[in-house]
């Protein structure tokens, strides 16, 4: 059965600070899930809105009709087509789609009205819970349809089986995951992709040489990437003499080389969300070209759905200037899988704090040291006639989307050395990056994609000014088995027989004077240099500490009291009660205490690092943060 003929539909403006109303009236409590916490919101322009369940839209609802597929995601009055591409790669992997889209949900048996779904987010995967309350608005048809039951529409993502809600209520949990409709109003598809998959997300362009952009994208779906399209040129959502959307998301969803009467052909196969307003330039549906195909049996010509068509690839980058691709990581790649050689996958989770880890951009010269640093060490070739590495870092500021000040990204690359010492600030101010990228306006992720020859470098994740402060997940892929972690620096210290034992008090002031000013404070680097030094002669086994954990103890304290540091992970190393003991300390963790501050050094008085023994003592958990 062949998707209804679709009518194209006007975006909804939809107001992102819009007030509040309430959820809308519901059945009796006696029955289906109600979920208080979705973001009710009034939807601006689009006359009366009506909160129905399935039931009330149809007569037989059900979740998923003879299978998910990219058919069943349709758009509605939303200007979200970024989403509804990502939903449309997805669905060609059942394996992934079913990671968000939990099996086993329906209308029918144990239905309660709830609705589950998994989503990435930064580094781990969430679950959202909603109710099947979707927004329509009413519909009359004639005169005699007035006499009938009531009728709904679907005002935003619906499947074109009228019966089928699992694309409609996917939206609904992604809405609520990142605070309401309106908060879906543009976007990337990129962004989704890493929503739904844990992937690494990377915005490409097609102008270059044709020959490799045809590679590049056989390559990029052969690896199972995911990969969408866009055309930048234009008038928002209005269609080229060819058929072709400006400003609109396509998914690109397969690659082929046919053989003709005239010689080879390199197609691609790109799908419209909409489902409709298709490509009209050579290799259409019906076109003439095709009757020049040798063996017409080895590409999809006839089943194609409605809003799918081929076009070759000099076409393509006629008509489309920007790439969204998905990397999938080792994970996602064996769910689906993949012959393609998975990548190796770090990942760590960082801050910029203003005056102690947020150096800003390398413009920024007095303080881009600050920042935090990674040690990538390359070892191994890809293959024996390419002799580069393959590598892409991501880093990923958290909860941008929440944010009321945009700020941009940044990742740099400089060359190291084999001591992989924290590149100091002389250091830095003489070097220039191997590689840098920034993230585009709006976007939360800064990703480096590149070959570089085997060798070791340091990677600076930053922030645009150093006044701007944030989380980030930083992500590392390579295609063989180099490895990258924080960079640490080397503690300036004599050599010392180790002990068992736990340094006295007055150990620990003597070497704390060793590496403070003449004001009793310390810098982040003094303290990595006295906390390494302390561990290396009272208790050699323990991990090194890196230089971003002495920033994040110093974070840890207030301007007024002494905070418990927040850090999170799993454990990988020794428990922060062992870290305890190379500080001597029997103080009480009530004691009051300041950070002071020197210009933009954040400096630690002798007796908050002794108060910081209480502070640790009451952790149980372990952390990457401290140790690695």
């Amino acid at each position: 059965m062949e998707p209804p003929p679709a009518k194209r539909q006007h975006s909804v403006v939809l107001e992102q600070n819009v007030p509040r109303a309430r959820a809308p009236q519901s059945e009796p409590p006696d029955s289906l899930f109600i979920d208080s916490n979705f973001p009710w919101e009034e939807e601006l322009h689009v006359g009366c809105i009506e909160w129905r369940r399935p039931q009330e839209i149809c007569a037989k609802p059900r979740f998923i009709l003879d299978g998910a597929t990219r058919m069943d995601v349709c758009q509605g009055k939303l200007s979200n087509c970024w989403f509804l591409s990502a939903v449309a790669c997805l669905s060609l992997y059942p394996q992934l789609l079913e990671k968000v889209v939990l099996p086993g949900q329906d209308f029918v048996g144990a239905y309660d009205g709830k609705f589950r779904f998994q989503f990435w987010q930064y580094g781990q995967w969430v679950l959202v819970e909603i109710d099947d309350r979707l927004p329509t608005v009413r519909i009359q048809r004639n005169e005699e349809a007035a006499h009938n039951r009531e009728e709904y529409e679907l005002l935003f993502m619906h499947s074109w089986k009228k019966d089928e809600f699992w694309s409609s209520l996917l939206e609904k949990a992604y809405a609520k995951l990142k605070g309401g409709y309106s908060a879906l109003q543009l976007g990337f598809a990129g962004e989704a992709l890493v929503d739904m998959t844990g992937g690494v997300a990377q915005t490409c362009y097609t102008n270059g040489p044709l020959n490799m952009l045809w590679v590049s994208l056989s390559h990029l779906l052969q690896q199972g990437a995911l990969t969408c399209c866009g055309n930048t040129e234009g008038e928002l959502e209005m269609a080229n003499s060819l058929g072709i959307l400006s400003h609109h998301m396509y998914s690109v969803t397969g690659a082929k080389q046919v053989q003709t009467l005239h010689g080879s052909v390199s197609l691609l196969r790109v799908r419209n969300p909409w489902g409709h307003t298709e490509w009209s330039g050579p290799w259409r549906d019906g076109g003439s070209e095709w009757l020049s195909v040798i063996n017409i049996k080895e590409i999809e010509v006839e089943n194609l759905e409605d809003g799918e068509f081929w076009m070759d690839v000099e076409d393509f980058q006629k008509n489309f200037q920007v790439l969204e691709i998905c990397h999938l990581g080792p994970e996602s790649l064996s769910q689906i899988g993949s012959v393609a050689r998975p990548w190796e996958y770090v990942t760590y989770e960082g801050c910029w704090l203003k005056d102690i880890s947020s150096g800003g951009s390398i413009e920024c010269k007095d303080h881009f040291w600050m920042n935090p640093q990674y040690t990538l060490s390359l070892v191994t070739e890809d293959t024996d006639s390419n002799p580069m590495c393959s590598i892409i870092v991501s880093v990923m500021l958290k909860h941008k989307r929440l944010k009321a000040k945009d700020m941009r990204v940044m990742c740099y690359i400089f060359q190291g050395n084999e001591d992989h010492v924290y590149l100091s600030q002389e250091i830095l101010q003489c070097s220039q990056p191997v590689l840098s990228v920034s993230s585009c306006d709006k976007k939360r992720e800064a990703v480096l994609s590149t070959s570089l020859p085997p060798g070791r470098y340091i990677i600076i994740p930053s922030l645009e000014t150093t006044s701007d402060e944030g989380e980030f997940l930083i992500r590392i892929l390579t295609e063989k088995g180099s490895s990258a972690r924080p960079t640490d620096s080397k503690a300036a210290c004599g050599e010392s027989a180790a002990q068992s034992v736990r340094p006295t008090d007055e150990q620990c002031h003597s070497r704390f004077l060793l590496f403070s000013d003449q004001d009793g404070r310390i810098t982040n680097e003094g303290l990595h240099h006295l906390l390494t030094s302390l561990m290396k002669d009272f208790d050699p086994l323990l991990p090194e500490i890196t230089m971003e954990s002495c920033c994040r103890l110093i974070a840890s304290l207030d301007s007024v009291t002494l905070k418990r540091p927040v850090l999170r992970g799993p454990c990988a190393g020794s428990s922060l009660t062992d870290f305890g003991r190379t500080s001597s300390l029997e103080v009480s963790y009530s004691l009051t205490c300041k950070v002071a501050r020197t210009e933009t050094l954040t400096r630690i008085k002798l007796e908050q690092l002794y108060s910081l023994q209480e502070c640790l003592r009451l952790q149980t958990l372990q952390a990457p943060a401290l140790y690695h």
